[in-house]
């Protein structure tokens, strides 16, 4: 279902300027219930106008339900853009206080152990569930979170989104293509903080594996598990993921040291810490079939 002449990915949020504003302003003065009933329209539309997003999401939802019948794709696309727009709300809410989740943080002790090491931890997470969230909330124990994004937004939507949300508590590092953009990483690393990135979407120069994901190979950043190996941090694969409205799940599996190696050797390793965290992957959106957010042509790599 991917071709050569898909669109990239862009880091853009889509919706405009207009758009986000209206939601956030329903948020503010009414809550979050009106926010979701405003939502059905939304994933209505993106499900009859977004072209690309839809085929994205066929794309995926095919590889990991299996062939549907022609009647029923309307519904699960639809499925799948209301449960990211959720996502979003959900974030979106609880930061600026007009709501309060339910979270289940039974796998958190991994993270806490990790911490205990006195290294920082990397998190690795993916665009499921509502990372952002599980950001905010991890917080509370009294260490720095960092959560690393590419920004490449409009200014006046970028400076919406920083003054909406001013009450995060998480500290936002770019990933812009800045040679220099490690060192504040490195850095909050070295202070013991956890930083989070992503680990299933590459962007610019950054080094990727192909391995197979859901039938067909897809590529993957090794950039994570290259800092890992640097810094000498643990890794740990995280998601956090939504079990049913206002209710989320936080999923962290062992974790793991990175040894540094050179040449092949290094090379090799890498591969194994990208398959594991692709198998972790797979096991979550097996689970959650409708909470991965790429909305683009993910196994094509001519759309990276």
């Amino acid at each position: 279902m991917s071709g050569s002449s898909a669109t990239a990915w862009t880091g853009k949020t889509r919706g405009g300027r207009f758009g986000n504003w209206w939601f956030l302003m329903l948020l503010r003065r009414f809550g979050l219930w009106p926010a979701y009933v405003w939502l059905v329209f939304v994933a209505a539309w993106f499900t009859l106008f977004a072209g690309q997003e839809r085929r994205a999401s066929r794309q995926y939802l095919e590889r990991l339900l299996g062939p549907q019948p022609l009647w029923k794709w309307p519904g699960l696309v639809y499925h799948h853009f209301y449960s990211m727009g959720v996502s979003l709300l959900d974030r979106a809410a609880v930061i600026i206080g007009r709501a309060r989740m339910q979270f289940d943080f039974a796998d958190e002790a991994e993270v806490l152990r990790a911490l205990a090491e006195e290294r920082g931890v990397i998190l690795v997470a993916a665009h499921a569930g509502s990372w952002e969230l599980g950001g905010h909330l991890m917080a509370r124990h009294g260490r720095p979170v960092n959560l690393v994004v590419l920004e490449r937004e409009e200014q006046r939507l970028r400076q919406m989104f920083d003054e909406a949300l001013r009450a995060k508590k998480f500290n936002i590092l770019t990933a812009n293509d800045d040679p220099l953009r490690s060192i504040p990483i490195v850095a909050a690393l070295r202070r013991g903080e956890l930083v989070a990135l992503h680990g299933d979407r590459t962007f610019g120069s950054d080094a990727t594996v192909r391995l197979p994901f859901l039938g067909e190979p897809a590529s993957f950043p090794t950039g994570p598990y290259l800092l890992a190996a640097a810094t000498g941090a643990p890794i740990i694969h995280v998601f956090a993921m939504r079990t049913k409205l206002r209710h989320y799940r936080f999923i962290a599996f062992p974790a793991r040291h990175v040894p540094r190696e050179r040449g092949p050797a290094q090379q090799t390793v890498l591969r194994e810490c990208v398959a594991e965290y692709v198998d972790h992957l797979t096991t979550v959106l097996k689970q959650y079939p409708f909470q991965w957010y790429n909305f683009y042509p993910f196994w094509n790599d001519n759309a990276r």
